[in-house]
């Protein structure tokens, strides 16, 4: 028994080692660099507002049609645990009969 004691007791102090390095140590410099002064380009494809409105409807649609089959299925779900419920319920039959005589 008092061998585990003795491991977990090196094992606390072994894990207290890295991190104590870690945030006391010498990556502290880190934390405190100036951000560098590079600006990143990014080379977009424009797109005209015509054929941007119909990306956008195309989106559209496509997340209306998700969010219905999300429904759905939670309609399915719901429907399906309610069954369930009430076939266990209607197949275990419990003595309530006991419990009157109180």
């Amino acid at each position: 028994m008092s061998g585990h004691i003795f491991d977990m007791i090196n094992r606390i102090k072994q894990n207290k080692i890295p991190k104590r390095d870690k945030f006391q140590g010498k990556n502290r410099g880190l934390l405190y660099t100036e951000s560098s002064q590079i600006v990143a380009q990014y080379d977009f494809p424009s797109v005209s507002s015509q054929d941007l409105e119909q990306i956008k409807n195309s989106i559209r649609q496509e997340s209306a049609i998700q969010k219905r089959k999300y429904y759905l299925l939670l309609v399915i779900f719901i429907v399906t645990t309610i069954i369930l419920g009430l076939i266990l319920l209607e197949s275990y039959k419990y003595p309530f009969s006991s419990l009157t005589r109180f």
